[in-house]
């Protein structure tokens, strides 16, 4: 597990890492865009939805839900 300063260091390039493993079907990201993509549906079958977003990393989805009118 990363304390704050080994994921300061991670932070930087997470997302092309996410995207590699992704890309890959690699421990750890592996479907994990498939899953972002799933969430996102769902939230946005909600009428003015309202997301609790607790884990949000560099906000990827966040971003998305929120610049579709979501309260987050």
């Amino acid at each position: 597990m990363l304390n704050n300063k080994g994921f300061d260091l991670w932070a930087e390039g997470y997302d092309k890492a996410v995207g590699l493993s992704c890309e890959e079907k690699s421990y750890p990201f592996a479907g994990y865009k498939d899953v972002l993509a799933q969430i996102y549906q769902r939230v946005l079958h909600k009428e003015k939805a309202v997301v609790l977003d607790i884990g949000f990393g560099t906000g990827t989805l966040t971003t998305k839900l929120y610049e579709q009118g979501c309260e987050i």
